[in-house]
């Protein structure tokens, strides 16, 4: 007991004797722009721009309406972004092009204009990978009454750092009866569980959990990997007054380094070690923050019908 006892005043000593003054010097009314892109091949470029603020600064995030925002492909300028509500721009007569080099320049008075420079991915092809799925009756009897067994084998290209990220997107869609305009649409992510060491899980906030696989121990090789998650099938139903349906998309991702690196760093804000400080945010943004992130994506489409909740 004595032992013990002086265990830990000698541990109370030691964490009390542990201390370190750091004068930081911060500009609590410096603000830069804010720029976030996802740049996914083949479809149109959409961009976010708001205004950093102080982390003590109770008015939160500024969302900028009247951004200049300039796009580049290779170099060359080829037209505006324009608003569309709550800080948010995009050109819908413009797709993004597999293997590209693409630019993006904000300009908002008061600010330095930022630039962010990032190359889009080549398209990724229902060829490059085979995909399996099994449901069945959830024998531990929660609220899910089935589950789904995913079975993914990548065929992975030799010649490319390839990144793989997994999602499964469940969207929703109800209607009055009476009035088809009367429609409301949602979407979220589903759990997708596991047990293969090589997936990094990764939280991002309005993404959710993700999954993450690099191809460093397989690269030009298959790889298998198995999930599990919800049921993927498709659900019905209607009552007197309104209907509804339910289906799954798998989105299987190849997204650049650079986007990997900036969910790593969020990942690594939101969950420090308690022994280590905590490190900048990735951005690739040249004078402010943020980031122009690409990728390509082969979604699947479960059509399958459930049969328990048809009946």
């Amino acid at each position: 007991m004595k032992n013990n006892l002086k265990f830990i005043l000698f541990s109370l000593i030691l964490l009390s004797a542990c201390q370190k003054e750091v004068d930081l010097k911060i500009d609590e009314n410096e603000s830069k722009i804010v720029l976030n892109a996802w740049f996914k091949t083949e479809q149109h470029p959409v961009v976010e721009v708001n205004r950093s603020t102080f982390i003590f600064d109770k008015r939160g995030t500024d969302i900028i309406q009247n951004a200049e925002v300039i796009l580049f492909e290779n170099n060359e300028d080829i037209g505006f972004l324009e608003h569309f509500g709550s800080g948010f721009y995009q050109n819908e007569n413009i797709k993004i092009k597999p293997d590209t080099e693409y630019k993006i320049v904000a300009k908002v008075d008061g600010f330095e204009d930022v630039t962010a420079i990032e190359k889009s991915l080549m398209k990724f092809n229902d060829s490059e990978y085979e995909f399996e799925y099994e449901s069945f009756s959830n024998p531990a009897g929660s609220n899910y009454q089935s589950l789904s067994d995913i079975k993914i084998t990548l065929k992975d290209n030799s010649s490319s750092e390839d990144i793989y990220l997994f999602l499964v997107k469940d969207t929703n869609k109800s209607w009055s009866n009476e009035n088809p305009y009367d429609t409301l649409y949602n979407e979220f992510i589903t759990n997708l569980n596991s047990s293969d060491t090589q997936i990094e899980y990764i939280y991002s906030p309005g993404l959710g959990q993700m999954q993450i696989l690099r191809d460093e121990l397989f690269n030009g090789n298959d790889y298998t990997i198995n999930f599990r998650t919800n049921d993927l099938r498709k659900y019905e139903y209607s009552d007197e007054e309104r209907s509804y349906i339910s289906q799954n998309v798998i989105e299987i991702h190849k997204i650049s380094k650079s986007f990997y690196l900036y969910l790593k760093s969020i990942e690594n804000n939101q969950y420090p070690d308690p022994f280590t400080e905590p490190s900048q945010i990735y951005t690739n943004v040249e004078n402010g923050y943020g980031i122009l992130a690409t990728s390509t994506v082969s979604r699947i489409q479960v059509d399958e019908f459930t049969e328990e909740l048809n009946e």
